[in-house]
């Protein structure tokens, strides 16, 4: 009975009876300091340490009932026969007696708040302690235990983000192996039908991912133990805060603080724009995301080993052919194979554009034009919208509109509607296949050099709305530039 009763007069956060408690929305109640220093961490909302509903500190309100059951329920269970206090882990050693000035021979009566350290009557007149502040026990054992619950509160909900960030971890180590292992019963699968010398290459391709597999999970398992060593850092400081929260005697508590308490609180703090604050270990801890990837190689591996061997596997490619775009200044050749510059002797600088027949919302697709030896061209992404959408879609102001790939001065541009940035080319070569890539589930566009498949540039596409891949011929260039863009049909 005894043992219950103490229960419903402590505090979640210090496990001590409440001091000057509070109650929240949810009816929870805590120690002001303890539930102070919980919600004094991090920007974002707080959630009840119990029941993790969410309060601000605007919802904090003082609860004298729950102050006056506190003191009824001590004093009944002090004076009740036979009753003793629930046990409680880790807690201080309580030296008996008063402490007494090693150097004075009196007892240890004041606190100097400078040094942090008891102190007689006598040792408050020594000039080692001039211009110095003193405060009796009492108050500065009230004062400083205020503080050891403030940090204590903010170390509760410091460590609770941390087991969050340590379970997300796990899960997305668990999701890099499960991903791993999808793909390589994928590559092993589709290798099956092949010959010996395509077993070869699927050796090849399988060690590769094996590796990327290795970096990622390496990667997020060094993450996970930075993380695990700031949480068992954090909870070991919880032990030693908690340990003294029981100390009845202000003399004794205060000789504690002076030994563990203020060298572990400070160690927890840092001075930023003037102020004082504990510093978090969790501020600019992320959990790393599975990374394990195969590019186009996941969905379309067939396509790539059948350049290798031609005539053993059947084509990959997406079969694309482009729409007529009723512009006299460009021609799309007979079944939309391939598209060109019409012959012209006016309007050089005119460089129209179309689109294929096909568009892509959903899925993953990759198709390869040929741009042979053209000094000028460009091929992308194209948003398709019909007439009485615009409007509509206007409102929504898409992520994007046109993403294109440009070959201008013998280098590459990047267009995200317009805006143009310089790409690296990956290789001192200009490609004459030009490979791009869908990928609809990841939302992004990528482009390569179908030559070598090194990567060109890759870039976020949200498919919002179908898409359709666009083409332009390039500049006239005084028709050095004429020969057609060819979508490749094997």
């Amino acid at each position: 009975m005894a043992s219950i009763l103490s229960g419903q007069i402590q505090c979640a956060v210090c496990l001590s009876d409440f001091t000057d408690p509070v109650s929240l929305p949810c009816d929870h109640s805590f120690c002001r300091n303890c539930i102070t220093g919980y919600i004094n961490v991090t920007a974002g909302a707080s959630l009840c340490p119990e029941c993790r509903h969410p309060f601000s500190s605007s919802d904090i309100r003082e609860s004298r009932f729950v102050r006056n059951i506190t003191a009824t329920v001590r004093e009944y269970l002090d004076t009740s026969k036979g009753q003793t206090k629930p046990q409680k882990p880790q807690k201080a050693p309580e030296p008996q007696g008063d402490l007494i000035c090693a150097e004075h021979d009196e007892k240890l009566k004041l606190f100097c708040m400078t040094d942090q350290k008891l102190a007689c009557t006598i040792c408050k007149d020594q000039e080692k302690h001039q211009g110095h502040t003193f405060k009796p026990v009492d108050e500065a054992a009230k004062k400083n235990k205020g503080e050891l619950k403030g940090a204590l509160g903010f170390l509760v909900k410091e460590n609770q983000v941390l087991d969050v960030l340590i379970q997300d971890q796990f899960a997305e180590i668990a999701k890099s192996e499960e991903r791993s292992d999808v793909l390589q019963a994928q590559v092993s699968s589709q290798f099956e039908v092949l010959h010996q010398f395509l077993r070869k290459r699927e050796e090849e391709i399988q060690r590769e991912l094996e590796e990327k597999r290795k970096r990622s999970v390496s990667a997020m398992q060094q993450n996970l133990f930075d993380i695990q060593g700031k949480a068992a850092d954090g909870q070991d400081k919880a032990v030693i805060l908690k340990s003294a929260l029981d100390i009845p005697r202000p003399d004794h508590f205060l000789q504690w603080w002076h030994d563990k308490g203020f060298p572990v609180t400070e160690g927890m703090k840092e001075r930023l724009d003037g102020q004082t604050k504990f510093k978090s270990k969790v501020k600019n801890l992320v959990v790393t995301p599975d990374s394990v990837s195969m590019g186009p190689y996941e969905s379309h591996l067939p396509f790539f080993v059948w350049r290798e061997m031609l005539q053993t596997i059947k084509p990959g490619l997406e079969r694309l052919s482009i729409k007529d775009p009723g512009d006299s200044y460009l021609m799309v050749s007979p079944g939309g194979h391939s598209i060109r510059q019409a012959d012209r002797i006016s309007y050089k600088s005119y460089n129209p554009s179309a689109s294929t027949t096909q568009t892509f919302k959903t899925g993953r697709h990759y198709c390869e034009l040929e741009v042979g030896g053209k000094p000028n061209w460009s091929i992308g992404v194209k948003v398709e919208m019909a007439k009485g959408q615009m409007t509509k879609v206007a409102l929504l102001v898409l992520p994007e509109k046109e993403i294109q790939l440009h070959l201008k001065n013998s280098g590459f541009v990047f267009t995200h509607d317009g805006s143009e940035f310089p790409v690296l080319n990956p290789t001192q070569d200009l490609p004459r296949r030009i490979g791009l890539y869908l990928d609809c589930e990841k939302q992004q566009v990528s482009f390569y050099n179908a030559d070598t498949m090194s990567l060109i540039h890759s870039s976020f596409c949200s498919f919002l709305q179908p898409c359709s891949i666009s083409v332009c011929p390039g500049l006239y260039m005084d028709g050095k530039n004429c020969g057609p863009l060819t979508f490749c049909w094997y």
